[in-house]
């Protein structure tokens, strides 16, 4: 069989990225996430899949390709689909994000999962926490360097920079040429010099395809274009005009926003305070000697939420929160040293607001990327409800996980691909600007190399 890739997902939409790549009697999958947008038209928070049909409710607004020799025995209950034995050789994970990697979980679990070593530790951190779709597979690691070898695919994978550590691209050796695959990417984090080493490396490859990402490819970008050090200046800033609680919500696993909020945490004398959960992946982190993260206990503490009895008894919480009770803050403790804090509160745990009972005049601190649709416009009017009943400043300091059209462009130009394939992105049709044919993939419809 020719060499060829098949989109079933990120087509002309974010995130949901399911590329298959085929090679002679080789399968692959470049990932295997769900998209920000799957499936609205249908479902939403009232309105959810049935678990007692494993895929089958996913199946029937085509939101998953019902592929066989694909999927678990437990997702092909009550579907049409028959179970046959797996006919995939591989899932090439770029990251750990939710977008490239939450429908992992229907794949039958002796289809192996391929992914960097610091991929594998955020996994192993989830899976103790909460859950990871990746907990039912064998999980093979790799860093940059190393040449996997799939069937007839020889796989490279290099680093990139994005908003979560241990972000990969790809360029894949296959029958008929070689194929780029960015994953999500940025030149403008503290890392940026790391895609830069990606891009050389698939330049020298000639690549008949580069598949690029474009989520920020638009005709009017709304993301704000700071660097991570310009987000570390403007929340000092934030951060010294009051006396009062400060506190933020943002993604646990950016542990460059982590890095950045620690240092204006020190520079404004507070003390900056993480979940359970986010303290779990800090101290996993750190068997990764590539990676500089803050200690749990010395440099972050712990903020403790009552459950249960609604006291801090041990018997409330699930073994692997007990550690952090030893350093850990409750409300009552925010309350009395609010001008020293620096909290991260994740938005589901706004709610304990009411229990720390803060003084007017703090400030927020919302560092996630702003609204792009209905969904989250109204998530970001209740965070404002929220702000303005304690009576905080709402202050929006953040820097995007991906590269904006110049730095797309800029990747597109360096490669010199024989052919473009722009996915993760609702304005494929703005690639055609860019040097080089453009071929916007269709869902389902085979793309040769």
């Amino acid at each position: 069989m020719p060499a060829s890739l098949t989109c079933y997902g990120a087509v002309g939409e974010i995130g949901g990225n399911k590329l298959l790549l085929e090679d002679k009697d080789t399968r692959v999958f470049l990932d295997f996430g769900t998209c920000f947008n799957e499936g609205s038209d249908y479902f939403d928070a009232g309105i959810e899949p049935r678990h007692v049909n494993g895929a089958g409710d996913l199946f029937e607004f085509g939101l998953l390709p019902e592929i066989p020799g694909l999927y678990s025995k437990r997702a092909l209950q009550n579907t049409s689909l028959k179970y046959v034995e797996p006919e995939i050789d591989g899932i090439l994970l770029s990251h750990y994000h939710w977008d490239h990697m939450g429908r992992i979980g229907f794949l039958d679990p002796s289809v192996p999962v391929y992914a960097g070593e610091t991929t594998a530790l955020i996994h192993e951190a989830a899976s103790e926490s909460t859950y990871s779709p990746l907990d039912d597979h064998i999980v093979k690691t790799f860093r940059t360097g190393d040449r996997l070898r799939i069937g007839s695919l020889e796989v490279v994978p290099i680093h990139v920079d994005h908003s979560i550590p241990g972000a990969y691209g790809f360029v894949v050796y296959t029958s008929d040429g070689a194929l780029a695959y960015t994953g999500d990417f940025r030149f403008h984090g503290p890392l940026g010099s790391m895609t830069d080493e990606f891009a050389s490396e698939a330049l020298k490859a000639s690549p008949s395809l580069l598949v690029t990402e474009g989520t920020r490819v638009a005709p009017r970008d709304i993301r704000q274009d700071l660097s991570e050090e310009a987000v570390l200046h403007e929340t000092v800033k934030v951060l010294g005009r009051s006396k009062n609680l400060a506190f933020s919500s943002f993604r646990g696993n950016d542990t460059d926003r982590v890095n950045t909020f620690h240092k204006a945490a020190q520079k404004t004398e507070r003390q900056l305070v993480v979940s359970m959960k986010t303290a779990t992946l800090l101290e996993k982190l750190r068997k990764d000697r590539h990676l500089k993260v803050p200690r749990v206990g010395k440099d972050v503490l712990v903020y403790v939420r009552r459950k249960g009895s609604g006291k801090i008894d041990d018997r409330d919480y699930y073994k692997w929160e007990r550690p952090f009770l030893d350093h850990g803050m409750t409300a009552t403790d925010v309350h009395d040293r609010q001008g020293e804090v620096f909290l991260h509160l994740d938005i589901w745990n706004f709610p304990e607001i009411i229990d720390i009972k803060p003084d007017k005049g703090g400030v927020y601190v919302h560092s996630s990327s702003e609204a792009f649709n209905e969904e989250g416009e109204r998530e970001e009017g209740v965070i404002k409800n929220w702000v303005d009943h304690v009576g905080f400043s709402y202050h929006q300091i953040h820097a995007s996980g991906h590269a904006p059209l110049e730095g797309v462009r800029r990747l597109v130009q360096t490669v010199r691909a024989e052919k473009v394939v722009p996915i993760h992105t609702e304005h494929p049709e703005l690639f055609r600007s860019f040097k080089g044919r453009c071929v916007i993939p269709e869902k389902g419809r085979k793309i040769s190399l």
